[in-house]
This record gives C-alpha cells, structure tokens and sequence, in this order.
C-alpha cells in the first residue's frame, strides 16, 4: 500500500513571524517609522536617532518618554501586545500612531535588539536583549528615565529580504525623509540624526514652520516659502514654495493628515496642479500641508504600515487644496507688485551700442571654436548679409544636406538667425544651436576637457544629506570637468569648472544632480552616470549659451553657425527643441499668390 504524505505543512511560530514581519518591515525607515512614533506615543520631548550603514547594521532611538516598567518590557514583544486600544470598536477613535501591538514583535524576528528603559520615578531601569524575537536574557541596569532601544543587523536570519534592500544612499534618504517629516509635524520636539558617529542634523523645538524649514534645508529655501491656510469643517494650512523656487522632483513635498504624515498622490498632484502655468515643465514646488479632517472621513488603516491614506470624499480635498494654492500664488504675486513696481521718469534715448553677451564676445571666446572665417563688419546685426564659405555643409531637420553658398539676412527678435537657403528661408534658434554646440563639448571626458581653476570658488549650499550624496560622487562631477570639495557638513564648494561654463552660477546645477542622483539612487552605476551626465550637460550648456534676447553681430553668428555645423547631432537641442527650421520657397510663394 502506498503511503501519500501531506503536501501541506504549518510553519512554526518563529517561521511564520519572520514572513509577517515584512508586512511591517521592508526596509531600515520602517523600523525608524515604528520607533520614533513609540516615542511621540510616550510623551518625548527629546528623540535622538543613531544610524549606522544606512540602518542595515544599527538603528537605536533614544527618547526621554514615560519609559516602561519591567514587566512591559518583556511584554511590548510579544505579538498583538499593545497599549493602545482594547477592541476593534476602539480603532474609529485611534489618536495615537500604532495599535496592532506587532511593531516590535515584527522587528525583534528579523533582528537583534537591546531595550533599555525606565520609568520616571524607577529606581532602576530594565534591559532586554532578544534574538530571533526570542528573549536571550533580562536584567534591571542603571540608566536615564525613557527608552533606548537598539536595533542591529536587520535581517540578518531573513537573506531573502535582506538581499533586495536598496544601496545605502537609497536607504538612507529613506531614513532622512522620514526624520524631516516628524520634524515638520513635531516643532515642540527636539530631534537628532546621526549617520556613522557624525550628527547631520540637530533641530531644537521651534516655534514656527518656518523655522523648522529652515533647520533641515537651507535659507534659500526657507526665504521663498509662503503661507497657505484655509479654515472651515476641513482645515488646510503650511507653507508652499512661491513661483521663484522649484525642485526636479518631489522629495519636498510633505502631507500631514490629523498630524500623520502620509502618502497620498492625489493630494501631491492637486498642490501641483495650483502650479500650472507658474513653474516649467518637470518642475516640482516645495511644499507642507497639513490637513485637519473629521477622523470619520478618513481611513489611516488602509495600509500595512499605515504609510497611505484614504479620504471618504477625495475630490473635495483635492480641489479645495488646488485652489488655495492658486489663490495663495495670485495673491502672493500681487503684494510683490505693490510693494515693488515704482513708476521711474523716462530715460532719454541713448544711442550707445549695446553690450553684448558675455557668452559671445566680439574675440571668440575660450568655449567658441575659432571660425576659419573673418570680415570686417559693423558689430550690428542688421539686415546685411555675409556668405558662409563654398565648403560649408549643413544638416537641418527636415531637409538633406546642401554643399552652397548661402546668405546671412541677420537677426529676427534677437533670437533667430535667418539664411537665405537655396530652397527658402532658413531659421536657426541661436540658443538652441549654441546650446547643442556646448552640449557635445562638455561631452568629452575630462583627460581631454579644458578646464579652469575658479579664483574665487563658488559656494554651494545643500541640505546635510544632498551634500553627502554629492560628495560621494566627486568623480562623476570631474568627468563633467568640474571639480569640487566639502566646506563644511552643509556646503560644498566648486574649484574649478570646465572653461566653457566660468562664467555660470553653478548653484542649480548641483541641486538638479542631487535630486537625479536620489531619485535614481538604486539603479546600476553605469546608469546612473549616463542619465545624470546627460542631465547635467544639458543644464549647464543651457546656462552658459546665448540666450533669447542676445544682439550678435555677424561675426559671432557666423561662428555659432560655424561651430553647429562641426556639431554632432546638430538637428536639436539637448531638450528635444530643434535648433533649426526651413521656411521652403514655394510655401513663401504661395502665401504671395505666385503659386497655387
């Protein structure tokens, strides 16, 4: 007779508690989520986070909360043990931020964890150490009232997990997300960060928003920030960003429903929306909202580890807050006009030439290839024309390549060089072609990009966390030729920069390459250098290219056009914007009936 065994098998109690606990735990900033909130819970005043690795070997909170006595301190890991509610009938009413009393049972499965803490008016505290979420041993030791616990080798009995978490940039601005969020929402408390022994943020209580923005970023941010508030049976108030301030991503904007902070992409495309038609294309503002609503009309539950929130009416919400960042803007804009639009007595008309670009001298400047070409012209662009050489070829989008002569007619709005083609009425946008010119020159790899050591560097300031990732990766930025070094735990400062771009303020340039090198921190290297490359080179060639609203003189516009037709990839700008148009012949003809 054959015997069938069962397929089926109930894992053990410890097995089954490891699986859970990813429900809780996917990655080092949960675990800092869980115990931070445990601390607000019991009262803090003063919360200190420790992280080592990213949080992959340690994460300890320090906190001077209520503490706990010996018995609680055994018990707080058992599962489903909890302080916070009684029943099911209690979670409609939930003021506190856990209830499911599986934070710590989760964490301690996965980990190795030390508590120690005690009660105010204790006369010893208690330490617990456990292992595989067992208790390895417990014992009353001498310490400060509140609660230290330390969390060490996150999953290190879980491999399967611990293999799919992110690189220690990835987690740690996780890590930094999260801390500046319980900073936002917490001005009374006081909050430290520290990252392998070294402390990157120290934020006393305050008490303004203000302030605290100004304690985790930078004064430029803080000094564009304005004020949004609406009070009726759904309070919305902070502050958002004004129209002279934007981000390449996100990352600074921060909801806070009934004091949570919580993800919610509705909420993060309304405020966007109040933008529209303020800020450029892919651009993001700052911004911190906090949202004080009827706990009925919410659900925080919807969510494992209660990241996500639920509005019962969430259209509402949305629009009631794109519209108050409109309105805000409008009306921050006209104050701005108030105070500043002074009517002056005309100037007389002055017929001085006019100064010209810095980006395109009359002498070819150390970034424009010297044009075979010379005339001696007027250094106006006036209606003249000059003959490019017989030798000259020049792709365009649109049309093939030509080997002729053709005219320069001048300037149109001192943005479009206009030729007079042999198939038309050839336009070329001057900062688009200039901007693809610098583009490829900044290409080459910096054994062979001349660069410039800056007399005076150029000081850049960033929040603690960008100016680390930043200077994690200094070679990169050489590459690009531009060469840098810490000033401090917040500054960097830029000693040189390719020749091309002296002349450029390389504030922006460092913020954008932060925000891509976040936003992009867990893909492959060799990625990541390609897309913040092209990013970068884009950015600065835009900077340091003529602009719309330049005069040239037909020297210069014939080394522009000199210069793009020795120019890879000639047909557009980094951005995708075509650096030349053909107006043909028999369009123009037909316009004036000379053709049907």
């Amino acid at each position: 007779m054959k015997i069938i065994m069962a397929r089926i098998k109930q894992l053990s109690a410890q097995e089954a508690q490891k699986i859970a606990a990813g429900e809780v735990v996917e990655r080092p900033a949960n675990v800092v989520k869980e115990l931070v909130e445990n601390a607000l819970d019991a009262g803090a005043s003063s919360i200190s986070i420790f992280i080592e690795e990213a949080g992959k070997v340690l994460i300890r909170v320090v906190d001077n909360g209520c503490g706990m006595s010996e018995e609680d301190a055994r018990l707080c890991f058992l599962h489903h043990a909890t302080s916070k509610i009684t029943s099911v009938h209690d979670l409609a009413n939930l003021v506190t931020f856990g209830f499911r009393g599986e934070a710590l049972s989760s964490i301690s499965s996965i980990s190795k964890v030390t508590l120690i803490t005690r009660e105010h008016d204790a006369s010893h505290g208690t330490q617990v150490i456990l292992e595989h979420g067992v208790v390895v041993s417990q014992e009353p030791v001498s310490s400060a009232s509140g609660t230290d616990i330390s969390i060490r080798d996150l999953f290190y009995n879980v491999p399967a997990r611990k293999k799919f978490l992110k690189t220690n940039d990835t987690e740690w601005r996780q890590i930094v997300s999260l801390f500046q969020a319980f900073c936002l929402s917490y001005q009374q408390v006081h909050f430290r960060l520290s990252l392998n022994g070294s402390e990157l943020f120290n934020c006393p209580p305050v008490t303004a928003l203000s302030d605290r923005i100004l304690q985790l970023w930078d004064h430029r941010m803080a000094q564009h920030m304005i004020t949004v508030a609406h009070d009726d049976k759904i309070t919305i108030t902070g502050l958002i960003s004004d129209h002279n301030y934007f981000r390449y991503d996100r990352s600074q904007l921060f909801f806070f429903v009934n004091g949570r902070w919580v993800k919610n992409g509705g909420l993060s495309k309304a405020l966007c929306k109040g933008y529209l038609n303020v800020l450029p294309a892919d651009r993001f503002p700052a911004g911190c909202i906090a949202i004080t609503i009827d706990q009925a009309q919410v659900d925080i539950n919807i969510h494992p580890r209660k990241e996500e929130v639920q509005f019962l009416q969430p259209r509402v919400i949305e629009v009631m807050l794109q519209d108050l960042v409109k309105k805000t803007l409008e009306s921050h804009v006209s104050k701005q006009l108030n105070r500043t639009v002074q009517f002056a007595p005309p100037k007389p008309l002055s017929f001085a030439m006019p100064a010209m670009p810095q980006a395109l001298l009359s002498e070819p400047p150390p970034f424009m290839m010297q044009s075979s070409i010379t005339h001696d012209q007027p250094s106006l662009a006036v209606a003249n024309h000059t003959t490019m050489p017989a030798t000259s070829s020049y792709d365009a989008q649109g049309f093939e390549s030509f080997e002729k002569n053709f005219l320069i007619i001048g300037q149109l709005h001192k943005t479009y060089i206009i030729l007079e083609h042999p198939e038309g009425c050839f336009l070329v946008d001057q900062h688009a072609a200039h901007e693809r010119v610098l583009y490829e020159r900044f290409g080459i790899r910096f054994d062979d990009a001349a660069s410039i050591s800056l007399l005076f560097p150029q000081l850049i300031q960033l929040s603690a966390s960008d100016c680390a990732l930043v200077l994690t990766h200094q070679r990169l930025f050489k590459e690009l030729g531009i060469e840098l070094e810490e000033f401090g735990q917040s500054q960097i400062k830029i000693v040189a920069t390719p020749v091309q771009a002296k002349n450029i303020s390389f504030q922006e340039v460092i913020h954008q390459a932060a925000s891509i090198m976040g936003e992009h921190a867990g893909i492959a290297k060799d990625q990541l250098q390609t897309i913040v490359h092209h990013e970068m080179r884009a950015m600065m060639a835009c900077k340091a290219a003529v602009k719309a609203g330049d005069e040239l003189t037909m020297i210069q516009m014939t080394q522009l056009l000199d210069d793009l037709i020795k120019t890879n990839n000639r047909f557009t700008c980094p951005h995708g914007r075509p650096t030349s148009w053909l107006i043909r012949l028999d369009e123009i003809e037909k316009k004036f009936k000379r053709k049907v």
